[in-house]
């Protein structure tokens, strides 16, 4: 996927590392999958980059995802997506074509996991940035039933064996992601050590927000961000309900998913809780520029949140779940608070700490405002070429042996 094509922060982030090279001289082709027959393209050029935009033959295509009613579809998707020998023949006459020096891999669910023999068979250099748990788990998340998986399921070692084919492919290859946290899960269950590892936040840029936070008598939390079960938003909604029988705020939901319809049903009678709906990414930010606090409840392995960065580079500070990446961004009574995921009572007592201490908020607003320049987008570009530079000049061999 790629925009127009946006389901998910891994699309942005592709797309804003793409617009940095190319702003930076370098040439830039996009191998995307295309959502009907109709919508192809081979190497036209849009917004100054070739686009390859490919039909690739599954039941139903990758935009299409979680939006399936008939679900017996879904191992056949899986299956092709795996092993289907088409999948390659889409990629292999578009690496001739342009002749990449360098492939940057972001999203290969949809085009077929099995296409990385085609940069392998080339010697082209590779880096696989991980933007979720995709490379060792089939729901891309080892999150089921409400809690994180142990270790692999069956269908999860049988997919994490066709991509670590696919892996070792390719002689030069390297593997970046926005967190720590989740490069050190992944190699848990992929040989990702014999190769360049690097934490590195993605290069985003975002728009600046369109309003300034005013004064206000009653504290403003917000929450941003999908409305799934992983993202904990039941969590949090059921911690505000308790501590607004205490204290006085306001929470605003901005977001869709398939939880939203049970959530708006059980709490969307509240007067001081909004639901925004989907908004678009400019208004999103302006959500959380007018608040005091951004709250992120997930209870899944989250990696790297992109709202998170927007609202420590806006000085609003973040009360977020202990767990995946969020700690590496958010740091326990500076810029905000770190609660135990999941947990309701914690996460009550987390609001109310904040709505009793005024000076405590306006500590963490000072503090969140000192890591902006962490958050730079030419900061981390540059961070992301000396990483790809490594994985040129990688000698497998020479790794192994270590």
């Amino acid at each position: 996927m790629f925009p127009p094509h946006v389901l998910g922060g891994a699309e942005i982030s592709a797309f804003n590392l793409a617009q940095w090279l190319q702003k930076q001289g370098h040439e830039i082709g996009v191998f995307m999958a295309a959502q009907t027959p109709e919508e192809q393209k081979s190497g036209e050029m849009v917004d100054g980059m070739k686009v390859w935009s490919v039909y690739v033959p599954r039941p139903y295509p990758i935009q299409k995802q979680g939006n399936v009613s008939q679900k017996y579809l879904k191992p056949l998707w899986h299956l092709q997506d795996h092993i289907d020998p088409r999948n390659p023949t889409l990629l292999g006459p578009v690496l001739d074509a342009f002749k990449p020096d360098f492939c940057n891999i972001h999203y290969v669910t949809g085009l077929g996991h099995n296409i990385l023999q085609e940069i392998g068979k080339r010697d082209i250099p590779a880096m696989y940035v991980m933007h979720d748990m995709g490379l060792s788990c089939v729901r891309m998340t080892m999150f089921v039933d409400g809690k994180t998986c142990a270790t692999q399921c069956g269908p999860c070692k049988v997919s994490a064996r066709v991509k670590r084919r696919g892996i070792r492919s390719v002689p030069r290859i390297g593997f970046a992601s926005p967190s720590r946290a989740n490069l050190e899960q992944n190699a848990r269950f992929q040989p990702l050590r014999d190769y360049p590892m690097a934490a590195i936040l993605d290069a985003n840029k975002y728009p600046p927000p369109r309003v300034t936070r005013a004064p206000s008598d009653v504290m403003r939390f917000v929450y941003a961000g999908r409305l799934e079960e992983t993202k904990g938003v039941g969590v949090l909604l059921q911690a505000a309900e308790a501590a607004h029988q205490r204290e006085n705020f306001t929470l605003t939901v901005v977001g869709k998913g398939s939880a939203e319809e049970a959530l708006r049903a059980r709490y969307g009678h509240h007067p001081w809780i909004n639901f925004t709906g989907h908004v678009t990414m400019q208004e999103a930010i302006d959500h959380i520029a007018s608040g005091d606090m951004l709250c992120i409840p997930s209870i899944w392995l989250e990696n790297s949140p992109g709202v998170v960065i927007q609202a420590l580079g806006m000085s609003v500070p973040v009360i977020s779940s202990n767990v995946g990446g969020l700690p590496e961004l958010v740091r326990h009574d500076e810029n905000g608070l770190l609660v135990p995921p999941g947990d309701a009572k914690a996460w009550e007592e987390a609001l109310l700490m904040v709505l009793s201490d005024k000076a405590r908020l306006a500590r963490y607003q000072e503090n969140a405002a000192q890591r902006a320049g962490e958050f730079d987008q030419d900061y981390i570009g540059r961070r992301y070429l000396q990483f790809i530079e490594e994985i040129r000049t990688f000698k497998p061999a020479t790794r192994a042996a270590s």
